[in-house]
């Protein structure tokens, strides 16, 4: 019985299983504003802009006229994410342990909330790992189709930049054939030609522009930087952001200090509820309001940096909010004419991660905290680094541009959080027991098979050792047969 469990779960089997169960919760996949808003771009119904990346939706629409709606995007980020986690864990474990750690990792609460929503997040955390996967291996294709994965991860969400960097730089020649200053040199050349090769391609889809950073981010980080700069009249305001379009013209600094608050977006700062400019619509506005923070910062950096560091704190402070819409409200259904509805099973799953979403388990503090603490441990396995670094860079550059706040900004720093656990704990049970001190041969052997799991050693360096290691077995065996030799010539003394 147990052989005939062993040979049916392989891990394909484990995998197609877990998928599945995947889409009992997922099915046919979940949808926010900006979810509806991408489909209507893809629909012809809006015309692609910068708010939203332009890639992202020209591949929505070419599934959706296969299969009509977000099924085919919640299979391509899901796939991706899970066969790409697979031939990770395979390069430390078993294929059928591989399997089932990463189905686990996709049915953990803190990675389905996001997987299940088609959202850039999810799109860019599928491409991210299957990237790895791909980039570990050693056939060229592979490698090239690791280039082609970051590029699509860069195209879908503008800040990946950020973990690509790292994944580039220590897992291109993962084998080690070049010299590293040349290797570094190439992976470098590559993450900025992927990086503009992404930029480039979303400009050239924009059918609209819609400047997000002068109509989003702008008037939050203007905003932010007066309410911690040093006491202003409303005269060096006005000065300084001539051109903005206050809604006030009195005691602007107090009123910013009333209403601001880190959690703010550009809603809460030029809609509602207490709106302190009107909305940034204009090429005079987009000018002005561009002038003023650069004048603003350069006059008062400090103020800036308690402003973003405050935002970033905010963010790492922030727990998880479970999406689980077929569509952001009625006119989404309307406009779309997407309609579903949730299964006993699926709601009740809904319902359990809803419950779950205030706890600490959502917590983005921790998973930051883990990968700092995690780095000394994966630092000498390359695999490791690269997943740590990627994390805690791409995290570190929310406070930067983080134009909001949201767990699902942070998600690709949670799943590196939890593979790098896996790793550093898979590694550590693998590493070889110690034998006898001064067993030399053992010692050699030892340390030729662990630079064999890292990849740290080229062929020609690992044929060296292994000849280095026949050499002492060889010295040892001529010693144990001198030391027979004597035995015998003392023996045939003592007989005489």
């Amino acid at each position: 019985m147990r052989e005939r469990l062993d040979r049916f779960f392989t891990g394909r089997v484990i995998l197609v299983i877990g998928w599945l169960w995947f889409l009992v919760y997922a099915f046919p996949g979940y949808m926010s504003y900006d979810s509806v808003y991408q489909l209507s771009q893809a629909r012809d119904i809006d015309r692609m802009n910068e708010w939203h990346p332009p890639l992202m939706a020209f591949i929505w629409s070419l599934l959706d006229k296969l299969v009509a709606g977000p099924l085919l995007m919640l299979v391509v980020q899901s796939v991706a994410f899970l066969l790409g986690l697979y031939f990770v864990l395979r390069h430390v474990m078993t294929s059928r342990a591989a399997a089932v750690a990463a189905v686990v990792v996709l049915l953990l609460p803190q990675t389905i909330i996001v997987m299940a929503v088609i959202w850039k997040d999810a799109q860019m955390a599928g491409f991210l790992i299957a990237s790895v996967a791909a980039l570990l291996s050693d056939k060229r294709r592979w490698r090239i189709a690791g280039c082609a994965f970051l590029f699509l991860a860069t195209a879908v969400r503008y800040n990946a930049a950020a973990a690509t960097l790292p994944i580039l730089l220590v897992l291109w020649d993962y084998r080690r054939t070049l010299r590293p200053w040349r290797r570094y040199a190439i992976a470098t050349a590559l993450w900025v030609g992927i990086t503009l090769a992404a930029v480039l391609l979303s400009a050239l889809l924009v059918e609209e522009r819609k400047y997000p950073w002068q109509t989003g981010s702008l008037p939050v980080d203007l905003v932010g930087t007066i309410r911690y700069s040093p006491k202003l009249s409303d005269e060096e305001i006005l000065r300084d952001t001539a051109g903005v379009p206050w809604l006030y013209k009195d005691k602007l600094q107090i009123r910013v200090r009333r209403t601001y608050s880190p959690w703010n977006t550009f809603l809460e700062v030029t809609q509602y509820p207490k709106p302190i400019i009107d909305y940034i619509s204009t090429d005079e506005q987009r000018a002005a309001i561009t002038s003023a923070f650069r004048t603003l910062v350069v006059a008062h950096p400090l103020a800036f940096v308690r402003h973003r560091l405050g935002v970033f704190n905010t963010q790492l402070s922030s727990c998880a909010v479970v999406w689980a819409g077929f569509s952001n409200a009625e006119w989404g259904v309307d406009l779309l004419g997407h309609h579903a509805h949730h299964s006993r099973v699926q709601l009740a799953w809904v319902q359990a991660m809803e419950a779950l979403s205030p706890t600490d388990l959502f917590r983005v503090r921790l998973y930051f905290w883990l990968l700092v603490v995690l780095l000394p441990l994966c630092w000498r396995d390359r695999l490791g680094r690269a997943m740590v670094l990627s994390g805690l860079l791409y995290e570190l550059g929310l406070l930067v541009v983080a134009p909001a706040i949201d767990y699902r900004y942070s998600h690709w720093m949670v799943v590196c959080a939890i593979i790098s656990s896996i790793l550093a704990v898979t590694m550590r049970i693998r590493r070889p027991k110690p034998k006898h001190a001064g067993d030399d041969s053992d010692r050699d052997g030892r340390r030729i098979e662990q630079e064999h799991v890292r990849g740290a050693g080229t062929d020609d360096d690992l044929e060296r050792e292994v000849h280095r290691h026949a050499g002492i077995d060889a010295r040892l065996e001529h010693a144990e047969q001198t030391r027979r030799a004597g035995d015998r010539d003392r023996t045939a003394e003592q007989a005489e």
